[in-house]
């Protein structure tokens, strides 16, 4: 995904502010505007940032850019108000102050739907859903925004705080005891490039195909960075569309006659425009370029849900394995050792199969194992998961930090028993979850 290409509309303190703000490396900044160029000066990263007026910036320029982000914009209802005025896109309208964060712009569609612009997106409000939707976006992006400006060195002492008031126990980084207390651990000190490789979506594949053979793999039927760029008449009558760079953002084509690609453009340009890695401090997100991918809608005879088969692996081996059944009412997740007898685990989260007994063991389950392990060798911790479709093994992903750690086992023990299962690696230095980039105004696009 390429960084939007912005101007930046302000005063010299909102400007500074907002260059301040690390969520301004987030852009391509083209150039900075203000209405009394002649009183501003100021350097970006030791470089002069030139000011330019409004008026002396030609027309097409707008229409080259992405967005313009209006910095203090309580001051700027009236600026505002004319660039609408003159039938300029709402949704390039992107409104910042040092205060609030991000702000919204409401606007109503001639049936009466709400309409909210946010950070260059797009929310048609038509139901619950809708809004709900928005509002775990916009609280995303705001969260974003205060993680990226935290001091690194700051990030054990902020999981510290996150993890006890997620899970009401105390954490603390010089004895770290429990399994989900070490996935805390993990998250920040062990986020490693090859990681970032393998937990994203997109390039995981070819990795796969060179350990384990392309024959696992779920086909592949297309890959964009924007939304606009998909050709869904190429696409077949069922699909799925996921990005890469995280969990939980697919979208499920089972008919395109009713498929709502309004609603899906929504969704996936708000996915795109959030880094995971700032959910919940899983750094090795962050390095992920986000993609759009598009692959084979896999079903397995009459189930309408596929079982998951998640093997829990620590340094190549798999002691157990979690089935994922009932995906369309209320997901459970069962924990099996490798001779499928299921334990007492259980988490706060997704409770275990009121009815274990009746998951069946897979019929490759043995193939499962030794995939798993070839997958996961050389690594403290993965959760390595596969599908059996048709009576094939499909590889599903690769997990180096599930749930985030950020959840209970309500059965006694199991975190403590798991944690003694997970040794920590040497320490590596954690990413920054913003880019360093010197920004400068883009010459380019004013000549």
């Amino acid at each position: 995904m390429q960084k939007k290409k912005v101007l930046v509309y302000g005063s010299l303190e909102s400007l500074h502010n907002f260059f301040s703000d690390k969520i301004s490396c987030d852009y391509e900044v083209v150039a900075a505007l203000s209405d009394e160029p002649e009183k501003i000066s100021f350097t970006r990263n030791g470089e002069p940032l030139e000011i330019f007026a409004p008026q002396n910036l030609p027309n097409f320029i707008y229409e080259l850019v992405d967005g313009i982000i209006f910095t203090n914009f309580a001051e700027k209802k009236d600026v505002i108000k004319n660039f609408l005025a003159k039938k300029f896109s709402p949704q390039k309208i992107i409104l910042w102050n040092a205060q609030k964060g991000w702000g919204t712009l409401n606007l109503h569609n001639k049936d009466g739907t709400q309409i909210v612009y946010f950070c260059g997106l797009e929310f048609h409000i038509r139901n619950e859903n809708d809004l709900k939707f928005f509002y775990e976006t916009f609280s995303r992006l705001q969260n974003q925004r205060k993680l990226k400006n935290l001091n690194p060195k700051l990030y054990p002492a902020f999981l510290e705080k996150n993890f006890q008031q997620i899970t009401g126990k105390p954490l603390d980084f010089k004895n770290l005891q429990t399994f989900t207390e070490k996935l805390q651990w993990i998250k920040v000190f062990d986020a490693t490039p090859l990681k970032s490789r393998l937990a994203d979506k997109y390039l995981v594949r070819s990795w796969v195909a060179e350990k384990i053979g392309e024959e696992y793999l779920i086909p592949l039927l297309g890959v964009w960075d924007n939304f606009d760029d998909i050709d869904f008449d190429a696409l077949p009558n069922q699909f799925v569309l996921k990005c890469n760079h995280g969990s939980a953002m697919n979208i499920i084509c089972r008919d395109k006659k009713t498929f709502d690609k309004q609603r899906a453009r929504e969704k996936i340009n708000a996915w795109l425009a959030f880094d995971f890695a700032t959910l919940s401090t899983e750094l090795h997100y962050t390095r992920i370029n986000r993609k759009i991918i598009a692959e084979k809608f896999m079903v397995n005879g009459d189930n309408t849900d596929l079982t998951d088969y998640k093997f829990v692996c620590f340094n190549g081996k798999a002691p157990y394995c979690k089935a994922t059944t009932e995906r369309s009412t209320f997901i459970r997740c069962t924990y099996f050792d490798m001779n499928w007898q299921y334990t007492n685990f259980s988490r706060n989260d997704y409770p275990m199969s009121d009815h274990p007994e009746r998951i069946s063991k897979p019929k490759n389950f043995e193939l499962m194992k030794k995939l798993a392990a070839k997958l996961s060798e050389g690594f403290a911790h993965v959760r390595v998961d596969f599908y059996e479709i048709q009576g094939k093994v499909y590889f599903g992903e690769m997990t180096f930090t599930p749930g985030a750690g950020n959840f209970c086992y309500k059965s006694a023990g199991t975190d403590e028993f798991l944690g003694n299962l997970l040794k920590l690696p040497e320490l590596t230095l954690p990413p920054k979850l913003f880019n360093s980039v010197d920004y400068r105004v883009r010459q380019k696009f004013l000549t």
